[in-house]
């Protein structure tokens, strides 16, 4: 995978860690319920483990597309070697 590739997922993963905890923060600090708290705690994990579940998704099909790339890259490489050694 490219480094830019895994930088950016990096990066996107540390984000939505701090979003979780800011906002967990926020929830546990505010002046509410607690039922109303939980129910907010509750919704808000459910809407980060679908965003979650999103990103793996793409990250999952990104990571199939450089493994096609570097196998089609792969298979070429030994078709020009087979070429070479055929002409000498």
């Amino acid at each position: 995978m490219a480094q830019g590739t895994h930088t950016a997922a990096v990066g996107g993963v540390m984000f939505l860690v701090g979003v979780a905890v800011g906002a967990a923060a926020g929830l546990l600090l505010a002046p509410h319920s607690g039922t109303r708290t939980r129910r907010r705690i509750r919704n808000f994990a459910e809407d980060v483990a679908e965003d979650l579940g999103e990103r793996a998704e793409e990250f999952r099909d990104e990571a199939r597309r450089a493994v096609h790339r570097v196998a089609d890259q792969g298979k070429a490489f030994v078709e020009r070697g087979k070429e070479k050694l055929g002409a000498s």
